[in-house]
């Protein structure tokens, strides 16, 4: 890629035959960046857009809308802190154009694609208020606004969304926190709550997590659960083993198998034929960044181990495309003697069907 990217924005182009990365924190210029790569699975390369974000940011997110645009919101800006802005990038003019912006400022949250087109954003970190935020709200692309949804239950950051099969929006993990100058608090969450785009409300799920989890992975399967894998417990260490949880019932189960990776801050991608692909992270064990890579299987309760990533990072560019090859690309990687830098590599992984 052009640059190193620490957290970029990044989603799938019209047909999943490429990809879109845009932003991120580059280590070496010191500050986030507006350039845009595009990936291109027939040529297996990145290229250079000839366009760039009008607001340089990361920890912002990226949504693919019905119409083939991609929605880059929110974020992280070295002058600004946590941005409202906007922007959206049309693949088939190579242009970027601002689009309203959000109500609150916020990064590290989640944005949804809804089953109507509206995108639902949840949670995050606001600097301005020093708080993460139990505010919602929903993109509208016919109007290109943004208005308030339902409060969530609580606040939080850093957790995982899905949407279910029925169209709601499964909500779990994170951290809530506040600080200030001289107090602070945190918390790492087990709660989980459901989004129902037809009232416009948040419900908490009467079972919580099994364990708490900052930075999980949710992942919908084809039977209609999500798979919960990865995260930073409330003591500090990673969470090994994955949970399953199902709309139907309302609770969350622990995947049989054995133990996973340590992992946070990672990606995970399903892939055709049921399972689930997780790589990369940080390790909160080893103090690192980590280059492993499995596959869970909830069918038969496995994780097969793969070979390791040509790099190691977290907060990584994800992308699953065309024929279940997924894209990772980018991230933040620490090296032994503690040295921050963004990667500016890409890797493409092809797990063979079961």
């Amino acid at each position: 890629m052009q640059s190193g990217r620490w957290s970029p924005a990044a989603a799938a182009l019209p047909g999943d035959r490429g990809a879109v990365i845009a932003g991120g924190y580059d280590f070496r210029l010191g500050e986030c960046i507006s350039s845009i790569d595009l990936y291109d699975l027939a040529k297996n390369r990145f290229e250079p857009s000839r366009s760039r974000l009008t607001y340089p940011r990361n920890f912002a997110q990226a949504v693919r809308l019905l119409d083939g645009t991609v929605l880059i919101a929110g974020g992280f800006n070295d002058f600004l802190g946590s941005v409202r802005m906007a922007e959206l990038y049309d693949a088939a003019s190579d242009r970027v154009q601002t689009t309203g912006s959000m109500v609150m400022p916020r990064e590290l949250f989640q944005a949804t694609l809804l089953r109507d087109g509206r995108v639902l954003a949840t949670g995050g970190l606001c600097l301005g208020v020093h708080a993460t935020v139990a505010s919602a709200e929903l993109y509208n692309p016919p109007t290109r606004r943004w208005t308030l949804a339902g409060d969530m239950a609580g606040d939080r950051f850093g957790h995982a969304a899905c949407l279910l099969a029925d169209g709601r929006v499964l909500v779990a993990g994170g951290t809530s926190a506040y600080f200030s100058r001289k107090h602070g608090r945190s918390a790492t969450l087990a709660s989980a709550e459901i989004y129902d785009p037809a009232t416009d409300v948040f419900t908490p799920v009467a079972g919580a997590m099994i364990a708490a989890r900052d930075r999980p992975t949710a992942t919908l399967l084809p039977d209609g659960r999500v798979l919960i894998a990865g995260g930073q417990g409330a003591d500090g260490a990673a969470v090994t083993f994955a949970e399953l949880f199902d709309p139907a019932t309302g609770h969350f189960a622990r995947m049989e198998g054995p133990t996973m990776t340590p992992r946070m801050a990672h990606e995970a991608a399903a892939l055709p034929d049921g399972r689930v692909l997780v790589c990369g992270g940080w390790d909160a064990e080893a103090h690192a960044t980590t280059a492993t890579a499995a596959i869970l299987d909830p069918a038969l309760g496995s994780v097969e181990t793969l070979p390791d990533l040509p790099f190691a990072s977290h907060d990584q560019a994800q992308v699953g495309l065309a024929g279940g090859v997924v894209l990772v690309a980018g991230g933040k990687v620490v090296a032994a003697d503690g040295a921050a830098s963004a990667s500016d590599r890409g890797a493409i992984l092809e797990p063979a069907a079961k």
